[in-house]
């Protein structure tokens, strides 16, 4: 068993018979494909936008060769694309460090990179760890401050696990069915691709979205891998095999190593921390909706059910209860008791959540009075920025044009943190919910 991060769950590690086709090489005016004949489900698609044609696929140096079976790619990727291992290097037994080198051959979406660079290590006896990156411009990473430790213990050499294939490059954990090699590695300036053959159809988990069953269907699928209101960016091919795709970032995965499904999340949760205990009040039944209007009508739906002995512990109101849907502010008109709201609930044992966008209007408040958040982050330089790191970047959410948090900064962290504590001392609450800047 093994699991990916960002990644999936493989149980049950069942091979199943290949099948294959003959195709054909086309050639191009610098570039001539090797397009071998393989199963149609190890096609990998080399045209995942729309408008795919013989003539601009052969343009992308890809092989064409269409089909009548529904799904499968006409336009797919060649055996001599991608990278070849330029150098390599072992600093210790248990890490390996390599340089690559972009095979000649078109690029996909063009500003494909030439030079990658490959870190990788065997961080315990049953994590392995690499990274795939630009070593001459820094790309931005998602900080890992929140993850326990990445001091590596490890205990097995990472020769025992993991093998690199030189040209074209792939990635293969021994024994794992975890094989780059079906197909390149596509590195660009704002498109990424990684594909990786595995050992059988038993694929779970990809992120959040919504599919009719746990194990996922491999039929040339698409999938979202964090949200499932993203654009999709994971795809499952009859192989079986994953694909990922990204339009900026790095390749940074983990894999980890277990007899069972039980201890490989073990091994997971040793890395980024065990989940947090909620409060046992916030596992009961909850009660929200937009636009309740006013707070008499919120109270009167609280009454409503408590008058039918309605067992729910809590009670929260959306945006319609700030001042022209401004963070940090509530309406003095229609929700003019909210400060005593999470008192008149704490009488019956019931709980107060009130929401958040975090998105700060920029225009004034009512009565042309100033809007102290939005004039304290700014003096903070709290926002998200235009690419010259100076200019804030305007939206339109909620309440109108709007400046975003930028929460990687810590002058927006101070900001954030000093707007929540003086609002809390005006509204009491139980807790707060935070929807996503959309």
């Amino acid at each position: 068993t093994l699991l990916l991060v960002y990644g999936f769950i493989l149980l049950n590690l069942i091979p199943i018979p290949p099948f294959c086709i003959v195709l054909f090489s086309e050639i191009t005016d610098t570039f001539v494909p090797t397009c071998p004949s393989m199963p149609l489900g190890e096609r990998v698609d080399c045209f995942p936008d729309s408008g795919a044609s013989q003539e601009i696929c052969q343009e992308r140096g890809c092989c064409w060769s269409p089909r009548d079976e529904s799904n499968v790619p006409w336009c797919f990727f060649p055996t001599n694309y991608g990278y070849t291992v330029e150098s390599q290097e072992t600093p210790n037994s248990y890490a390996i460090k390599a340089k690559l080198t972009r095979m000649e051959s078109p690029p996909l979406f063009g500003q494909h990179i030439k030079e990658l660079a490959i870190d990788a290590e065997m961080q315990t006896k049953n994590r392995l760890r690499f990274k795939i990156y630009d070593p001459n411009n820094k790309r931005f990473e998602v900080p890992h401050e929140h993850i326990l430790s990445l001091n590596p213990t490890p205990s097995s050499p990472i020769n025992n696990t993991l093998q690199i294939t030189q040209k074209p490059f792939g990635l293969t954990p021994k024994g794992m069915g975890f094989d780059t090699r079906m197909a390149p590695i596509v590195f660009e300036d704002q498109y990424i691709q990684l594909s990786a053959k595995l050992p059988s159809h038993n694929i779970y988990g990809l992120g959040e979205h919504v599919h009719r069953q746990y194990r996922h269907d491999t039929n040339w699928r698409t999938w979202p891998i964090f949200t499932r209101d993203a654009f999709p960016n994971g795809v499952n091919t009859p192989a079986p095999a994953v694909t990922y795709r990204t339009i900026g970032g790095v390749l940074d995965f983990y894999i980890f190593f277990g007899d069972t499904p039980e201890q490989v999340v073990h091994e997971f949760l040793e890395l980024i921390g065990k989940p947090v205990i909620p409060a046992y009040w916030s596992l009961g039944f909850q009660l929200s909706r937009w636009n309740y209007g006013n707070l008499s009508i919120v109270k009167e739906t609280v009454e409503r059910n408590r008058a039918v002995d309605l067992p729910y512990d809590i009670q929260y109101t959306d945006i319609d209860y700030m001042e022209d849907k401004k963070d940090f502010t509530y309406d003095k008109v229609k929700f003019a008791e909210l400060p005593q709201f999470a008192e008149y609930l704490h009488e019956k044992g019931q709980k107060y959540i009130l929401i958040l966008d975090p998105a700060i209007a920029t225009s004034k408040r009512v009565g042309d009075a100033p809007y102290e958040s939005y004039d304290r982050g700014t003096a903070k330089n709290a926002w998200v920025t235009e690419s010259d790191g100076v200019t804030p970047l305007i939206g339109e959410v909620w309440p109108g044009e709007a400046v975003f948090p930028d929460y990687t900064s810590q002058a927006c962290i101070d900001w954030w943190v000093d707007e929540y504590e003086r609002f809390y001392r005006e509204v009491k609450h139980d807790a707060l919910w935070i929807v996503s800047q959309f």
